[in-house]
């Protein structure tokens, strides 16, 4: 493994505006400049980044008493999330294309109130009303219970102009206790993904969806956003991975996990037609930022610009 580089964390901050202004826990160091702001803790992957939990592709470590994050981080992470509008590579949309975790033979996550496929499938027609309200042509990857290869569903978004690719997925993990909301944007070419210590061989190879690697993760800061600044679900992050649909992108693209259907109280509110409309809504709202963003160079709207209170704490890391 190469050796991965740093810069202090000061240093870092001071590129966005931003100067250390607390210290608000044992390790960690915040820094705030405007409306930005920027949590980070010594030996963690996560920083907290304007009111939202973001994964960074590597551990903060202390430095000579001082607080270092990697320049890939800060390439990566900061850049998209801090300063979206400067990203490169931004096109205009025209076209969504809503894809439906699973189908077929492939059931998902389970639950007593239904199975993911099903439900993933049953957020589409919701969402693609509210976007073609909004002027946006729709496609859907499936609408009925057949399986699509995973290969193929990003395909499809290569035949239309402009397009971008929304993957609607819902958890399970083995503790019954998980619970909230999470994103996913292709890992940096390099990196390890999210949950994974160590980059591997295949992770220095670069994949279709690198091409547009800080686009990413902008769309997915700003669905992110809307979707958690509208719900009450508990914030997971901005994570990393290098999922096929997301591999095999050519334009923008993103999955998003609307909850576990593995927790009891989640998968009941996950049932509930009214909660998987206000969902879609959410979801909606975010395309719609992102758009206005990739446009007209507005910045979105933060969880905060919603009346939700800032994520401030840190999730233990396995």
């Amino acid at each position: 493994m190469e050796e991965v580089d740093y810069v202090t964390f000061a240093s870092a901050a001071a590129s966005y505006g931003l100067a250390i202004s607390a210290r608000p826990g044992d390790g960690e160091l915040r820094a705030t400049g405007g409306s930005s702001s920027l949590t980070v803790r010594a030996d963690s992957r996560q920083a907290l980044i304007n009111g939202v939990r973001h994964w960074l592709s590597f551990p903060v470590r202390q430095v000579e008493g001082d607080l270092a994050i990697s320049r890939l981080d800060v390439a990566r992470t900061l850049e998209p999330a801090l300063r979206p509008e400067a990203v490169s590579g931004f096109a205009p949309v025209t076209t969504v294309v809503l894809d439906a975790g699973h189908g077929g033979h492939d059931r998902g996550a389970l639950s007593s109130f239904g199975d993911e496929k099903d439900l993933a499938l049953d957020m589409l027609p919701r969402v693609r009303r509210e976007l073609e309200t909004a002027g946006l042509n729709v496609v859907q990857t499936r609408d009925a219970d057949v399986f699509i290869p995973l290969e193929a569903r990003p395909a499809l978004a290569r035949q239309y102009p402009n397009a971008i690719f929304v993957s609607i997925h819902f958890n399970a993990a083995s503790r019954r206790e998980a619970a909230g909301v999470e994103i996913f944007a292709i890992t940096p070419p390099g990196a390890p993904s999210t949950g994974q210590r160590q980059p591997d061989a295949r992770d220095g190879q670069r994949e279709n969806g690198h091409a547009l690697e800080p686009v990413n993760l902008v769309l997915a800061t700003t669905l992110y956003q809307a979707v958690l600044g509208r719900l009450s679900s508990f914030d997971r992050g901005v994570k990393r991975a290098r999922f096929a649909v997301l591999r095999e992108a050519t334009v923008p693209a993103v999955l998003i996990e609307g909850g576990f259907l593995t927790d009891p109280a989640e998968a009941a509110r996950i049932a509930s037609a009214d909660w998987r409309q206000q969902y879609a809504e959410a979801i909606a709202a975010g395309i719609r930022d992102y758009k206005t963003l990739a446009e007209q160079q507005v910045l979105p709207r933060r969880v905060t610009d919603y009346g939700r209170a800032p994520t401030t704490e840190f999730v233990p890391e396995d």
